[in-house]
C-alpha cells in the first residue's frame, strides 16, 4: 500500500526542466577533463613478497624437517587418533592453504 502511494505521488507531480542546450555544454566541457588515471592493483606483488618471506622463514628455521616427520607419521593416523600430535595439525594446516593458495593462483584471469 505505501509503495503504492510513494508511486502514485511521484506519477502526479513530475516536473520537466528545460534544457536550454545545458547537456551539450556539459558534455563538451566534461570531454576537456582528463580521464583519471587506473589504479595500480599491488596485491600480486604484496601476495608474493608476503609468501617469499614465510618460504624463507620456513627453510632457515627448518620447518621442512617438521613437515617430514608430520607427513611421516600420517600413515599411521588411523591407527591410533590418541597419538596425534601438534606437529601433524600444524603440518596439515599449512600443506592445505599452501595447496589453497597455488590452486587460488593457478585458476585466478586477470
Amino acid at each position: 500500500m505505501k509503495d503504492e502511494n510513494i508511486n502514485r505521488f511521484f506519477k502526479d507531480h513530475r516536473q520537466t526542466i528545460a534544457d536550454d542546450g545545458f547537456s551539450e555544454r556539459l558534455f563538451a566541457h566534461l570531454d576537456c577533463i582528463p580521464a583519471p588515471a587506473p589504479r595500480v592493483d599491488r596485491s600480486r606483488l604484496i601476495i608474493s613478497v608476503f609468501a617469499l618471506i614465510g618460504l624463507l622463514l620456513f627453510i632457515i628455521l627448518g620447518g621442512y624437517s617438521s613437515l617430514i616427520i608430520g607427513l611421516g607419521s600420517m600413515g599411521s593416523l588411523f591407527e591410533g587418533l590418541s597419538s596425534i600430535r601438534p606437529e601433524v595439525i600444524v603440518a596439515v594446516v599449512f600443506m592445505g592453504a599452501s595447496l589453497f593458495a597455488v590452486g587460488k593462483f593457478a585458476i585466478e584471469e586477470k
